[in-house]
């Protein structure tokens, strides 16, 4: 193939793109007017059936690495623990994020003080997939709110990307103790 052929393809694929991009499809963006979102706005109206809470300890297992084949081999995930502020009006407050290798040693505490999450904030912790903390990882979360609040989501997300392959799942928590 001569350069100016290669060259030809290069602007005629960038063009296309450059066109492609440009639709009006493309254009349209999500809108961002967060000043018009009230909670009152929708059909369904606050009748106190969903479980409401003013804090939790949850044990939240995490897989650092998984066992695969024989012989023991493992096969290392990243993961990161997400906790989402499902409440639209009431804040809550992260008091304790600390995470624990499959001996029960303490391996990291992720909060060096407090962390407030506003009405529908989310907040993730990540461990990388160098981590050896095994199958047995988890992480101890405790929040606590000033109000009775929906009860947040919390999980953990396990993610493993290798040689063209890819694994990934989630966990949700155990609640350890509760605040109502």
């Amino acid at each position: 193939m001569n350069k100016s052929f290669f060259k030809y393809i290069v602007i005629s694929l960038l063009a296309f793109s450059q066109f492609a991009c440009s639709t009006k499809e493309m254009k349209q963006k999500l809108p961002h007017n967060q000043a018009n979102f009230s909670p009152n706005n929708f059909l369904i109206k606050e009748n106190n059936s969903a479980k409401k809470v003013k804090g939790q300890i949850l044990y939240l297992p995490v897989y650092s690495n998984i066992p695969y084949r024989e012989n023991n081999r493992l096969y290392d995930l990243s993961a990161f623990a997400a906790i989402h502020n499902t409440d639209f009006n009431y804040p809550l407050r992260i008091s304790k994020v600390l995470f624990f290798g499959n001996d029960g040693k303490l391996v990291s505490n992720f909060l060096s003080k407090d962390t407030i999450l506003q009405p529908l904030e989310a907040i993730n912790f990540f461990v990388p997939d160098k981590d050896k903390s095994g199958t047995g990882a988890n992480f101890i979360i405790e929040w606590i709110s000033d109000s009775l609040i929906n009860e947040p989501l919390i999980e953990s997300v396990m993610i493993g990307l290798k040689s063209g392959q890819g694994i990934s799942f989630l966990s949700t928590g155990k609640i350890l103790r509760e605040l109502k």
